[in-house]
């Protein structure tokens, strides 16, 4: 099922809606979070890319192209405006 080089991480999950909204909530094992081969933590952003023919659901990390909000990038871009 899962041809290649690398270890697949492999667990169930459960998709959960939240009450009163649109929003649904995939609730990841703890099994699998917490797993040393596991690439995300709590607040990352991702990207979510949904395979409607196949019913394949796919994450991974955002492209992100400005560097993360730090102290030292707030006051750089305060001097720049000055």
């Amino acid at each position: 099922m899962f041809g290649g080089c690398c270890m697949v991480l492999v667990a169930e999950a459960t998709i959960v809606q939240s009450k009163g909204a649109h929003t649904q909530y995939l609730v990841i094992p703890s099994v699998m979070v917490q797993d040393s081969q596991y690439p995300f933590k709590a607040g990352d952003k991702v990207k979510i890319v949904i395979d409607t023919h196949q019913k394949i659901l796919t994450i991974k990390p955002t492209d992100e192209t400005e560097p993360k909000a730090s102290p030292d990038n707030a006051n750089m871009k305060q001097k720049e405006s000055k």
